[in-house]
């Protein structure tokens, strides 16, 4: 798909991020009916993260951390949670031809593409805070569009999507059933209790496990919970990559990640919770 033809097809979805009004491509860069412009970045993705929700000068994970992310999940270590996201894709829109998506956190875009397993065409719309994430997912996944944007101010259409997937990411109810077309689906993964304990426990003398989110959302039905367990065992360096990716690299103190690159390897549960809700 080409830049223009790719550009147009996205001003469908996407939304200025300042006034919320419909943008169109103009020359490359993105334009609403009030004159905010946003340029279309080489690789094919567009900012609309606002101004008010950038913390720092570049939001999200560093480019260290998405390499490091990149490396782990592309290592096939969580593969068994990308297949049963499919697998609930498929079950939940068997009747499906098409299917509009949005991926709300999409980071480095692992999980958007591993759904061509899915059994129905779709068009899909990712976006994160970091746009180091976005520029890897928008370059890697051309066929799918990318913006750097904030799961607090989604700059996505209202009524719009037939699915939105939360990965880990930030929960906003308010904003995802904005975007959710009635009768629209939400799977959001969670960690389950005793995920990445072995790691946990590789780094800290009190462990406790994970707090069991609840299923109840406003304007949401809950539809049901899926659990993926397995275990992985992880050399020094692969550790270090998976570190990188989760909170505990932020609050852990210095020397946290020498410890776990010169530790023999380490085994450790790994488990998600896909809960699946449909707008009512």
């Amino acid at each position: 798909m080409g830049l223009l033809t790719a550009a147009v097809f996205r001003c469908i979805m996407f939304i200025c991020p300042i006034c919320r009004t419909q943008l169109n491509i103009q020359n490359k860069a993105y334009c609403c009916e009030n004159n905010h412009s946003f340029d279309i970045a080489k690789q094919g993705y567009v900012n609309l993260l606002p101004v008010n929700k950038k913390h720092s000068d570049n939001p999200g994970d560093s480019k260290e951390m998405v390499i490091a992310r990149r490396k782990f999940l592309e290592s096939g270590n969580y593969d068994c949670f990308a297949e049963k996201l499919c697998e609930i894709i498929s079950s939940v829109f068997a009747n499906s031809q098409k299917l509009s998506i949005a991926d709300c956190g999409c980071g480095e875009g692992y999980y958007d593409g591993k759904l061509k397993n899915i059994n129905c065409d779709f068009d899909l719309y990712g976006f994160d805070i970091s746009k180091e994430a976005v520029r890897y997912a928008s370059g890697k996944y051309k066929k799918y569009h990318f913006a750097v944007g904030s799961c607090f101010q989604m700059p996505l259409k209202d009524n719009s999507f037939d699915l939105v997937l939360n990965i880990f990411a930030p929960m906003v109810e308010s904003e995802m059933k904005r975007i959710l077309k009635k009768d629209g689906i939400m799977i959001y993964a969670v960690p389950g209790k005793n995920h990445l304990m072995g790691l946990k426990n590789l780094l800290y003398e009190n462990v406790y496990e994970n707090a069991e989110k609840h299923t109840e959302y406003d304007g949401f039905e809950f539809v049901s919970k899926n659990s993926v367990k397995s275990e992985i065992t992880l050399n020094g360096e692969m550790g270090v990559n998976l570190f990188k990716m989760t909170p505990y690299y932020f609050k852990t103190q210095l020397g946290a990640e020498e410890k776990i690159r010169q530790n023999n390897g380490f085994t450790t549960e790994i488990h998600f919770d896909f809960l699946v809700y449909k707008k009512i």
